[in-house]
């Protein structure tokens, strides 16, 4: 595997060579990375070249709009800002409620010191929640994706992707945490309505069709969560799920291969749970062999948030307290987990301390890069790093009459009748009609994760 990753490591600064050779005089002067018309592999070997360990470790933890922004008070935070862009710089969360033009002034000001006042110039992943919808106040409310499911309507879901990607865009957010390809064979699971289901074929062309609707404006696609998440035990989140190399691949595979192969997915988001007693964080037969080995996947795998605490503290394969964060990082980053996202101890940001102690390669700390990057420059972030529009015009492209009708339509193909007991349908002028749990009092979209 070694000399393996050499050969690579050599073949690309080969050809980051032979870019810059066959560049013309007035394009010498640019870096290969920063130009729009070098092959992606020349330009990520390029930047990979001039890059620290500490900036490349900068890639691969997830940073947070609030280290920057109150988000009570709008106040803003310089020196949180440049801790973030020092530290945790590859991509930072942004799924907080707060009005639209302060969410893109927030985001477009992370992206503009990122371009403009660090040394290499290196966009940001600006990330939320949307798997029905884009996570921001009066923005459109989808239907649940298992409602979505029941419509069978694959070619709407992705209008659905695509409109998300119009409102997220908008506001310069470019990578949504979606879809959701778990499958929901246990119904006692918390979850399942974030699921297309329990079919396999159903929920793959369902999540294809969001990637593609999403990435078509090239808003990018974290498909979630990797793999066979959605069985726990008892069916409690986060429980270990039991089943055998069979069921992994006849079962929860395909339609994770359908959302992330034909789809083209740019990230992948791992699981918190245990399959067959081994970590999905750390699951080097998943992430490795699968994944990259079988199925040619190029892009990064980010885990879930304080998903790689778990290691040392639900799955005890290391000191808990204070946390191991060496060993959290031998067991998932040469796995195959590459970024580290935050709601946990952060334990990436250790990487150029294991480098200097002689703990961990460089070489598995490049190849993680790589895939960052690699997903950065085919997303085009380079040549626009800040998608949002004037804030006179955010309304132009969020929550407009046409995406509402889309959303409508949806509704409408969801619902199933599954009996018409005593005729109750259709219902009476004069009847009345309770409606019951956390959207009785209004519209709201929390995170996510609550049924509509």
């Amino acid at each position: 595997m070694a000399k393996m990753r050499d050969s690579i490591t050599a073949l690309l600064a080969v050809l980051s060579a032979l870019t810059q050779s066959a560049l013309g005089d007035s394009e010498k002067q640019t870096p290969v990375y920063k130009n729009a018309n070098a092959p992606v592999e020349s330009r990520v070997a390029d930047l990979l070249s001039k890059m620290t360990i500490e900036e490349k470790t900068s890639q691969l933890v997830q940073g947070d709009l609030r280290n920057w922004l109150d988000v009570d008070t709008f106040a803003f935070n310089e020196t949180g800002l440049e801790f973030n862009m020092e530290y945790r710089a590859g991509q930072f969360y942004v799924g907080v409620p707060i009005p639209w033009d302060k969410l893109s002034n927030g985001i477009k000001t992370g992206q503009d010191y990122l371009m403009q006042k660090t040394r290499l110039g290196i966009p940001a992943f600006a990330q939320t929640e949307g798997i029905h919808g884009f996570l921001i106040p009066n923005a459109t409310i989808f239907n649940s994706p298992i409602a979505l499911a029941c419509s069978f309507n694959v070619d709407l879901v992705g209008k659905m992707g695509k409109a998300i990607a119009q409102e997220s865009r908008a506001l310069g957010v470019n990578q949504i945490f979606g879809p959701v390809v778990d499958l929901a064979r246990e119904l006692r699971y918390g979850r399942v309505e974030e699921t297309y289901g329990e079919d396999g074929f159903l929920a793959g062309e369902m999540a294809h069709a969001y990637v593609k609707g999403l990435q078509s404006l090239n808003v990018t696609a974290m498909v979630k969560h990797f793999v066979a998440f959605g069985s726990p035990e008892q069916g409690v989140n986060t429980a270990p799920v039991h089943g055998g190399e069979r069921e992994l691949r006849t079962t929860y595979l395909p339609p994770f291969k359908r959302a992330i192969i034909d789809g083209n997915a740019f990230s992948i988001m791992s699981a918190y749970h245990s399959y067959d007693g081994i970590p999905a964080v750390a699951d080097k037969h998943t992430l490795t062999d699968i994944l990259r080995g079988e199925w040619g996947y190029k892009y990064f795998v980010s885990s879930d948030a304080g998903g790689t605490d778990r290691l040392c503290g639900s799955f005890r394969m290391c000191q808990a307290d204070p946390i191991d964060s060496y060993a959290v990082i031998n067991y998932a980053l040469p796995a195959g987990n590459d970024v580290e996202m935050g709601g946990g101890s952060y334990n990436f940001q250790k990487i150029p301390d294991m480098i200097a102690d002689g703990k961990l390669s460089m070489d598995v700390v490049d190849e993680a890069v790589s895939r960052v990057l690699r997903a950065k420059f085919e997303a085009g972030m380079f040549e626009t790093p800040f998608t949002g529009v004037a804030v006179k015009d955010q309304a132009k492209y969020i929550h407009t009459p046409e995406v509402v009708q889309l959303a409508r339509q949806l509704d409408g193909e969801s619902i199933v009748l599954l009996e018409n007991h005593n005729n109750v349908l259709p219902l009476k002028k004069n009847a009345h009609i309770a409606v019951i749990g956390p959207m009785a009092h209004g519209f709201m979209n929390v995170s996510g994760y609550e049924m509509h």
